[in-house]
């Protein structure tokens, strides 16, 4: 199998609108076949159509690359500085992140015939997202080739981001403990420190969210899955036309064959007969000739 052959043909084919992918795909797989390429053939079958999401960043990777090659190096000096733990440089560059996200979601969004849902807008910006938090997610959406949206990981939280100190924190002196009634603490003590954790809004909004786009992945999977189902029944049935055309193709030619041998059976006989026939008049023209031959001599 030619490696550069199938690189070059799933460009292509991620590079066309949604509604060709299939038709052409198929019509790859099946030149590949014919070719006698059964490894390639196999290989493009197996490319998968891209959901809404996924195409638009596909398209914005190709319309606009340079723009799309920034975030993996936004990424990486993210990545350096959240090591360095720069709260100054955290928070600059996560604006810029913000910024540079919404700013390609929304040229991605332009980029679709219509209008775009809220949940393939929010794909969108988490798969850009993603190529920030990721360097194999940079490469993927870089590529173009996606076939469905992309989670970004933790690696910068937004609340972490958020709460890094510009300088370094001054320790407090301890204050002086003064008498409080029975029961109750001292005013300087401070209450032990609990890690951030989301209210039950946030948390009942954020698995809604998830819920919702688990929910849209499976409804595209369901209709690439049924299309594929009628496009194979399609398929099927043409083949069974062409089946019974050739069928009766081949049947007509038989009769036409018998009907041709008869015919051929029937002009050998009329020509044996005229055979037998001219050579009997052959031979009595030979009779006549002899006759008249002698009737000259005996005069």
């Amino acid at each position: 199998m030619n490696a550069d052959a199938a690189d070059a043909i799933a460009d292509e084919l991620y590079a066309l609108d949604r509604d060709e992918f299939i038709a052409a795909r198929d019509k790859h797989a099946a030149d590949a076949r014919a070719a006698g390429d059964k490894d390639l053939a196999s290989r493009i079958r197996a490319l998968r159509k891209p959901t809404l999401a996924a195409w638009l960043v596909n398209r914005l990777a190709r319309e606009e690359p340079d723009e799309v090659a920034t975030l993996a190096d936004l990424g990486d000096e993210l990545r350096q500085a959240h090591a360095q733990l720069a709260g100054d440089a955290l928070r600059t560059l996560s604006r810029r992140r913000h910024e540079l996200v919404r700013s390609l979601t929304g040229r991605a969004e332009r980029l679709a015939d219509g209008a775009v849902s809220e949940s393939v807008s929010r794909e969108v910006s988490e798969t850009l997202d993603a190529a920030l938090t990721d360097p194999g997610s940079a490469r993927a959406v870089t590529e173009g080739r996606l076939t469905t949206a992309l989670r970004p990981g933790d690696v910068f939280s937004g609340d972490w981001l958020a709460a890094a100190p510009s300088t370094p924190a001054v320790p407090r002196a301890p204050a002086t403990p003064k008498k409080t009634a029975k029961g109750t603490k001292p005013a300087g003590e401070a209450k032990p420190a609990k890690g951030r954790t989301p209210s039950p809004e946030t948390a009942e909004r954020e698995a809604a969210r998830r819920a919702e786009q688990e929910r849209q992945r499976q409804a595209e999977a369901r209709r690439e899955a049924e299309n594929e189902r009628r496009r194979r029944r399609e398929e099927l049935k043409r083949a069974r036309e062409e089946a019974v055309r050739a069928r009766s193709d081949r049947d007509e030619a038989r009769r036409a064959l018998r009907a041709a041998e008869r015919e051929e059976a029937k002009a050998r006989k009329r020509t044996e007969s005229a055979r037998q026939a001219f050579e009997a008049a052959q031979s009595r023209v030979a009779d006549a000739e002899a006759a008249v031959d002698d009737l000259n001599r005996t005069r």
